[in-house]
């Protein structure tokens, strides 16, 4: 396995294979088929987690979403509608793709936007200097023995299936910290998990990106749309937010794609999203990775 150059390029024995992308290269669309086809499906997890679905009603909920041939036949294993703390999300099994997949909604209910702005940092770890979005901790928290029951659950009953967390938005951030706790708490975990969030905030202080980027740098897909406002969020001079590794930023509508350059300590990438002058970005790149979420999506009733 090649996680010292490439990010993390393998060849399982059950044949799933990751998008092969380098810190720091461009990539063309027409060279970036693969991960564009990693990026879809993934962002369809996010969307049906963002709509709703429900094990009660079953794989229905978001529209075009959920009927794409890549995840058309998905099984869900568990939904979750939690308003105290407030977090949303599902796990599900898709045989096809041999993925057990913990998909975290972003910013769907009119209480998530309370949590959105709850920015003053928590510690991640009782007695240490990693701080992290209290909002977004108190979410995961809230869930995450429940979570780890599933998730651990599924791994014994499917032991060569990829584990793969995902989210958009708030979700994308409740996705990278869901992941984080359950590699530190699950045996296993670590060699079998992906991480792929879009349009996901900042989500901790420097030394949480540190101690993120050691465990699990490397496993991540943090896909970033050209000039989405929400990844610039909250701003860095802010209790000392920072971005964790690895950045794959979508730099226009046709997919072209930069890897950003791997960080150290709160040195994001320059060429990479970064580059876009904050008053240059649009809510509209938010609601824009490659296509998605699909327009029908737009139409579901926002709740409380």
């Amino acid at each position: 396995m090649l996680c010292s150059l490439l990010l993390c390029v393998e060849q399982t024995a059950h044949g799933y294979q990751d998008a092969e992308l380098v810190p720091g290269q461009y990539y063309s669309a027409s060279e970036s088929q693969h991960a564009h086809k990693m990026i879809q499906r993934y962002m369809r997890y996010s969307t049906a987690a963002t709509s709703f679905v429900d094990t009660s009603t079953g794989w229905t909920a978001c529209g075009q979403a959920c009927v794409s041939p890549d995840v058309h036949d998905v099984m869900l294993n568990l939904t979750w509608h939690v308003d105290s703390p407030l977090s949303d999300g599902l796990i599900a099994v898709h045989h096809r793709s041999q993925e057990i997949v913990v998909s975290w909604a972003g910013t769907h209910r009119y209480r998530a936007l309370v949590a959105d702005m709850s920015v003053f940092p928590q510690p991640y770890i009782l007695g240490a200097s990693t701080h992290v979005h209290g909002g977004f901790l108190d979410a995961v928290r809230g869930v995450i023995d429940l979570v780890q029951l599933h998730v651990e659950h599924l791994m014994s009953d499917y032991p060569d299936y990829m584990v793969i967390f995902t989210g958009h938005s708030k979700g994308g951030a409740e996705a990278a910290l869901g992941a984080l706790d359950l590699v530190r708490r699950v045996d296993g975990l670590r060699d079998r998990v992906r991480v792929w969030t879009f349009g996901q905030p900042r989500v901790g202080n420097e030394q949480f990106a540190a101690l993120y980027n050691q465990q699990l740098g490397a496993r991540t897909y943090r896909v970033t749309s050209y000039a989405d406002p929400v990844v610039a969020m909250p701003p860095r001079f802010l209790f000392d937010y920072c971005h964790h590794n690895t950045e794959v930023w979508l730099m226009n509508r046709e997919g072209d794609i930069y890897v950003g350059r791997n960080n150290t300590g709160c040195n994001e990438d320059p060429h990479a999203s970064s580059s876009v002058d904050f008053y240059d970005r649009s809510i509209q790149w938010h609601k824009d990775y490659l296509g998605l979420p699909p327009l029908d999506h737009a139409t579901a009733m926002f709740s409380w």
